[in-house]
């Protein structure tokens, strides 16, 4: 499963930054309102629960649905919108074909190019559905051990507004960087007159496809979160 590598690192490489900074600026918090910052197994417990809903967000969503929504693509539209490495290897291997010394190393060098595609296609079909349905469990079990073990005060806290900004600022620079890159990907594929496999932006529009709408839900709790809390300032 190649594809759950990049998926873990996106993950960890935005997370575990955006994780440390918001301790950092809640234990800020915590001195400058002269709060005591006391540790509990069940704050321990939230935050958890937390860091595991991102996670499985991340992995249901970017590595499950985006991977479907990749293979979607390569139906609807056309194989090399969404293989086009497939396309950029076969060629590499049609050169070295023509060396005289070549030898095939593997039994993959052997398949014809629409074999080698069906067969990247149906890996990916089930890295997908197998993501989508691990992150879908992950979340719900997730979930209701947060609903569980929260007060319903505590859905308003600090915690939860760090927790909502971490994950506002993650999916945000995912759907960011996923638009810039698969968008001018798509036009140069519609409208320039390329080799087969060249530009191939069925991967990076269907992670933006995903992670558009987790952001939006993640900047409108947000925006919730905070009109709560001024409220409750107010009364």
């Amino acid at each position: 499963m190649d594809i759950i590598f990049p998926i873990l690192g996106v993950l960890f490489g935005l997370g575990i930054p955006i994780l440390i900074v918001v301790g950092i600026f809640y234990f800020i918090l915590k001195i400058k309102a002269d709060l005591p910052i006391s540790f509990s197994y069940r704050g321990a417990l939230r935050v958890y629960f937390y860091v595991v809903i991102l996670i499985s967000v991340g992995l249901g969503g970017l590595g499950g649905v985006s991977t479907l929504l990749k293979v979607g693509f390569g139906e609807i539209v056309d194989r090399e919108f969404s293989y086009g490495n497939v396309y950029e290897e076969h060629r590499y291997d049609q050169q070295r074909e023509k060396e005289e010394d070549y030898r095939p190393d593997t039994g993959d060098e052997t398949r014809s190019l629409p074999e080698k595609v069906e067969l990247e296609m149906k890996g990916s079909l089930i890295n997908g559905v197998s993501l989508t349905v691990i992150g879908l469990f992950l979340l719900v079990v997730h979930f209701l051990g947060r609903w569980w073990v929260e007060r319903g005060d505590e859905r308003s806290d600090l915690l939860r507004r760090l927790y909502l900004m971490a994950g506002l600022v993650i999916f945000a620079i995912v759907t960011i960087v996923s638009l810039a890159t698969g968008i001018p990907e798509t036009l140069r594929y519609v409208l320039l007159d390329i080799n087969p496999g060249e530009e191939s932006p069925g991967e990076a529009l269907s992670i933006a496809i995903v992670a558009l709408p987790v952001w939006i839900c993640y900047l409108v709790a947000t925006l919730r979160n905070i009109r709560t809390s001024l409220l409750k300032q107010t009364t």
